[in-house]
């Protein structure tokens, strides 16, 4: 059984995140997805506009339904990035390439507690229509939407 750990802040939940989340499902009978609690969030650029942890859950729950794949997730709350990856039988991580580090990082900290290392899948960026990356940053600052149009 493949066990699969997807985790970020999920603000906006566009297009970036709902691939990374797709990807997550496509190989995995079941999926950790990590949210950041609010106290997490606070450091991110413009924090402030940030949805609260239940509106970003609640976003991300509407999702699964629509997606059906509610049944073969579990959604957590995290403090920090690396603790949920040392949960006994998971098996993959799913990563954009901005988070591929804390992948790396855990699973130096599963070998130090004798725990196999997680398979890292790294997805690339998913790109807006201006070639650049869809961010929560961008979408923040309202220089693209969650599809990655430009905004005039």
């Amino acid at each position: 059984m493949t066990h699969v750990l997807v985790g970020g802040t999920f603000d906006n939940l566009h297009k970036g995140h709902r691939e990374i989340m797709r990807k997550a499902f496509e190989i995995g009978d079941k999926v950790l997805v990590c949210v950041t609690s609010d106290e997490m969030a606070k450091p991110k650029p413009l924090s402030e506009k940030i949805d609260g942890y239940d509106k970003r859950v609640e976003k991300i729950v509407g999702f699964l339904r629509d997606s059906g794949w509610m049944g073969r997730a579990d959604i957590v709350k995290i403090h920090d990035p690396f603790s949920e990856g040392m949960r006994p039988g998971l098996t993959h991580i799913v990563v954009s390439p901005g988070t591929k580090a804390n992948a790396v990082r855990i699973n130096e900290m599963r070998k130090n507690r004798g725990l196999e290392p997680l398979e890292i899948v790294e997805m690339g960026w998913v790109m807006a229509r201006d070639g650049r990356p869809i961010s929560d940053v961008r979408v923040r600052t309202g220089e693209i939407d969650g599809e990655g149009s430009v905004k005039e």
